[in-house]
């Protein structure tokens, strides 16, 4: 797989939450996942903001 990036998010839209992943290559060229999960509230989005 070619690297375009070496760190980047994608957020799954649900009606009540959301999930966010970032993917991000670490100095070894291997993939590191974050997976998170936010509320659609307004304190959550802030949350998923920083």
């Amino acid at each position: 797989m070619k690297i375009v990036s070496p760190v980047c998010c994608g957020i799954d839209i649900h009606k009540s939450f959301l999930v966010a992943t970032i993917v991000s290559v670490t100095k070894m060229r291997t993939l590191s996942y974050k997976k998170e999960r936010f509320s659609t509230l307004n304190k959550d989005l802030r949350r998923l903001k920083h």
